[in-house]
């Protein structure tokens, strides 16, 4: 059963090869949905002058005018953040609008597992032992609205800065509700991260040219939310990265050079989602998220390094125990006959915290629907992925009598099941499977952006597709096919999790490929016949100098 269901390029009409001054360039943009030269140049070149009116947001007039009519003297504004980075790095964007106004500012964020995801009503008289006259909650209150009323009862105003999903939208009449997610929200702030939220407020108050300072923290928040990197996403990012070591805080500087990083080197949206994005949310999984939340507000050189030390070394640890828990699938799954298409796998000895994680590298390598559970004697909680074409969320909605309780969306849910449920869920979701999939099975939709010849794989054609930077989410870095070649000599790695080998095609252009955890494809490989290859270019270091590489994705037989 394939891993992947190739999609090649579409062809690319003569007219949009105008887009861009080359053709691969202007294919890419065309087939990232941009049809005119003008958006193609706000594209290639994001600008502050693109950011739509902050004002276009709902509510924000509102938050604007009730931080106007807080007396300074009158108490302390709290921020009620969440755990995740990008309720931290929101909460850090807030802390530092609101003292440069002239609040003295508490900031919060709840504990993954002792307070769970929210504001709650636990949470109300630690609140209120502030004395505050303004509560001001981001990356979380939308549907908490009892919580919050409590607060409001208590004579505190209260602010919400969200983008949550809207379920229940009698909220009340006095609370200034600022969320991405209204019904009313403009199109263009539909998918900001709650940071990107937050940040429309900072506008508000201060003005572009202000706010500016605070765009590494956006940047970071955003790529690490899974947003995706298009519209005002894309400029956000774009912008903030660019001035990451001139305007990131003291404590991202310090966590960037712990993690080896060096000053004045470029920051990419790759290093803020694999680099200092797990080391930030290790505090919240590993121990507490308060650590992270320190380090990106500390004005202590001293203390940021210490703090920068202990959030490397957490997320060292996560990453064994992630290590430990994908042994111990795999373990199981080894024992299999064949893969059936959703796995549903409960342990005892698994970090519910961790288990959102291991559970995405799984769909990663088995390419099917993955539910992970931490095992109790009396209840079990976990956390979901899925792929394409099988929402996650709706199945189990169509479990919810064996559920206690569940929520996220088509890609990503968490789920709390009665233990002795567990085979019931899993035949029930087993059941769902297989009537989407079919006998097909599953498999990873693969989008192929360029098809290439050998001779344009180049370090120039390395630089070109750059201009596509920020990529994530929504804007992935470019997917290359290449056609009718033979792999020669695959070698694996020490460890047998990675192959390297050399690509040689018709025309006796030769390069040097590297398939991350591709070890078990190296008998495929061997065979030697001729293949194509989906790839991403890369850069490597050899001879002291550079050459570009395929970075291989997957390979299949070459047809006729």
């Amino acid at each position: 059963m394939p891993r992947y269901r190739w999609r090649e390029p579409e062809a690319v009409p003569d007219w949009a090869l105008s887009l861009a001054e080359h053709p691969l360039l202007a294919a890419l943009l065309y087939r990232r949905g941009i049809r005119d030269r003008r958006a193609a140049q706000r594209f290639l070149s994001p600008s502050l002058n693109d950011l739509p009116d902050p004002f276009g947001l709902p509510d924000v007039g509102r938050a604007v005018d009730l931080i106007a009519r807080t007396e300074r003297n009158a108490g302390r504004v709290v921020v009620f953040g969440d755990y995740d980075v990008d309720g931290l790095t929101a909460t850090t964007v807030l802390v530092h609008l609101f003292r440069s106004v002239g609040f003295t500012v508490v900031p919060m964020v709840p504990h993954r597992l002792r307070d769970g995801y929210g504001f709650r009503q636990h949470h109300v008289p630690h609140v209120l032992e502030q004395r505050p006259a303004l509560l001001v909650t981001v990356d979380c209150g939308t549907g908490d609205w009892d919580a919050l009323e409590a607060v409001r009862r208590a004579g505190v105003p209260v602010i919400v800065l969200d983008h949550h999903d809207v379920h229940d939208s009698d909220w009340p009449a006095d609370l200034v509700f600022v969320s991405a997610k209204r019904g009313e929200t403009p199109e263009a702030f539909r998918t900001l991260a709650a940071v990107g939220v937050a940040y429309q407020l900072v506008r508000a108050v201060l003005g572009d040219e202000q706010a500016a300072r605070w765009l590494p923290l956006v940047a970071l928040g955003t790529v690490a939310d899974v947003v995706p990197l298009v519209g005002m996403n894309r400029i956000l990012v774009a912008l903030g990265l660019e001035a990451f070591w001139e305007h990131a805080p003291i404590g991202l500087h310090a966590l960037a050079l712990q993690a080896g990083l060096r000053v004045g080197s470029r920051i990419t949206a790759w290093h803020c989602g694999y680099i200092l994005g797990p080391r930030l949310n290790a505090a919240g999984r590993m121990d507490d998220p308060r650590l992270a939340l320190e380090l990106l507000l500390s004005e202590d050189a001293t203390r940021a390094q210490e703090l920068a030390r202990t959030l490397s070394e957490l997320n060292a640890a996560r990453q064994r125990a992630i290590e430990r828990m994908l042994r111990d699938a795999d373990e199981r799954l080894r024992d299999r006959s064949a893969l059936p298409p959703v796995l549903v796998l409960a342990d005892e000895t698994w970090h519910v915290g961790l288990v959102g994680l291991a559970a995405s590298k799984l769909v990663s390598r088995y390419a099917r629907p993955v539910v992970l559970l931490a095992r109790e004697a009396e209840v079990s909680r976990g956390s979901a992925r899925s792929v394409d074409g099988f929402d996650i969320s709706l199945a189990l909605e169509r479990c919810r009598d064996l559920l206690l309780d569940h929520g996220g969306h088509s890609a990503a849910a968490g789920l709390t099941v009665p233990t002795e449920r567990i085979a019931d869920l899993e035949a029930r979701l087993l059941e769902l499977a297989w009537a989407v999939f079919g006998e097909d099975g599953p498999a990873l939709p693969l989008e192929l952006d360029l098809e290439l010849r050998p001779y344009q794989i180049a370090l120039d054609t390395v630089e070109l597709l750059g201009r596509l930077e920020p990529c994530g989410h929504g804007n992935p870095v470019p997917r290359c096919l290449l056609r009718d070649v033979v792999a020669v000599n695959p070698t694996l790695t020490h460890d047998g999790r990675h192959v390297r080998f050399t690509v040689v095609a018709r025309d006796g252009t030769v390069r040097q490929a590297v398939w991350f955890d591709g070890g078990k494809e190296v008998e495929r490989l061997r065979q030697g016949g001729r293949i194509d290859i989906a790839f991403t270019l890369r850069r490597s270091s050899w001879n002291g100098g550079e050459r570009v590489e395929l970075d291989v994705i997957d390979i299949r037989p070459t047809r006729g």
